[in-house]
C-alpha cells in the first residue's frame, strides 16, 4: 500500500491496485506505537468507521502498551496509542487513541459468539483528506444465497462470496512504530454458522489468480479489514479474529469478527465514547435481490 522512508514517513505506492483502481485506503493506519515506555503495536489494524472513531480488534486494544519494556510487567491497557494515517497527497497525520470500548462483551469472552470487536476514540477529528469507510448493512446476510448443511449445522454461501482482506505485512525493523508494509489479499467469505453467532469463515480461493494473490493470516494481521470494492468504494465487512497457518486450496485462512450483526452495539459504543450521537454508515445495497 505504501513504502516506508524511515521514521514516520510513508510514500503511497501509485500502482498499488486499488489505487489504480480509484479506491481510497487513506482511512487504514501505516502503523501504531504504544506510550512512551511500552511495547509497540506496530501492525496490527487500525480503521476509520468514523471522522473520529477506528475499528479494532479487541484482543489487540485490550494488550495495547501493558508490557513495560524494562521490566516486563503486565499491568491493564496503557494509553494513549498513537496511530499515523497518510492521505493521498504523502502527507502524514498523527492522532492518538485515548479510549476504547470494548463490543465483544456482547457475547461470551471466546469461542462461538465472540465477536473480539473494539472501538477507539481519537483525540481530534481526522483530516478530511482522510477517507472513513462505510460498513456492510446490518441485514447483509439477506443479500447473500446460502444453503444449510445438515451434515455439519451451519450455513453454506452459494457459490463463495469474494472479498478483499489487508494484512500487517511482513516487513519489522524493530523500532516504533514498527512500519510493517501492509498488502491486500483476494480470500473467500464463506461460511457463516448458525444464528445468533453469524461468525464467518475466510477460505483460500479454489485455484487460478486469485488463489496466487492470496496469503495465510498470522500474528499481528488482527484487526486489519476484510472488505469488499462496492461502488468505487471500500465497505467494511469485518476485521481478523483468528488465524491458520495454512494457505492450502479451498482451506480456511481464518475467522473474523463479522460486523452486520452487531451494528448497534458499535454504534452506542461509538456515541458512548464521543459524548455525543455518532453511528456507522452503511453501504446501500438495496438494489439488489435478497434470498
Amino acid at each position: 500500500m505504501a513504502q516506508y522512508n524511515g521514521s514516520t514517513n510513508w510514500t503511497r505506492n501509485t500502482n498499488y491496485f486499488l489505487a489504480e483502481n480509484r479506491y481510497d485506503t487513506t482511512g487504514t493506519s501505516m502503523a501504531t506505537s504504544a506510550a512512551s515506555g511500552y511495547d509497540g503495536t506496530g501492525g496490527q489494524g487500525v480503521t476509520l468507521i468514523s471522522n473520529r472513531h477506528v475499528l479494532m480488534a479487541n484482543h489487540v486494544s485490550a494488550l495495547w502498551g501493558t508490557t513495560i519494556i524494562s521490566a516486563s510487567i503486565n499491568i491493564a491497557a496503557q494509553y494513549p496509542i498513537t496511530v499515523y494515517f497518510v492521505n493521498n497527497n504523502n502527507t502524514v497525520f498523527t492522532y492518538t487513541i485515548n479510549s476504547a470500548a470494548n463490543v465483544a462483551t456482547i457475547g461470551p469472552s471466546s469461542g462461538n459468539g465472540y465477536t473480539d470487536i473494539s472501538i477507539g476514540y481519537l483525540n481530534t477529528t481526522v483530516d478530511p483528506s482522510l477517507r472513513f469507510y462505510k460498513v456492510i448493512p446490518s441485514n447483509f446476510l439477506n443479500y447473500t444465497q446460502k444453503e444449510y448443511d445438515q451434515l455439519i449445522s451451519r450455513d453454506e454461501l452459494v457459490p463463495y462470496f469474494p472479498v478483499f482482506y489487508m494484512d500487517g505485512g511482513d516487513t519489522n525493523n524493530g523500532v516504533i512504530p514498527n512500519p510493517y508494509q501492509k498488502r491486500t489479499w483476494c480470500g473467500n467469505f464463506a461460511t457463516v454458522d448458525s444464528a445468533p453467532n453469524n461468525i464467518p469463515k475466510i477460505y483460500a480461493p479454489i485455484a487460478g489468480k486469485r488463489f496466487n494473490n492470496c496469503q495465510a493470516i498470522v500474528g499481528g494481521d488482527s484487526g486489519n479489514i476484510i472488505f469488499i470494492p462496492f461502488n468505487q468504494e471500500i465497505v467494511v465487512i469485518g476485521t481478523w479474529w483468528w488465524t491458520t497457518l495454512a494457505r492450502i486450496s479451498g482451506d480456511i485462512l481464518g475467522g473474523s469478527s463479522f460486523i452486520a450483526p452487531h451494528i448497534d452495539q458499535i454504534n452506542t459504543a461509538m456515541t458512548t465514547l464521543a459524548g455525543t450521537s455518532y453511528s456507522l454508515t452503511q453501504a446501500d445495497v438495496s438494489i439488489y435481490r435478497t434470498f
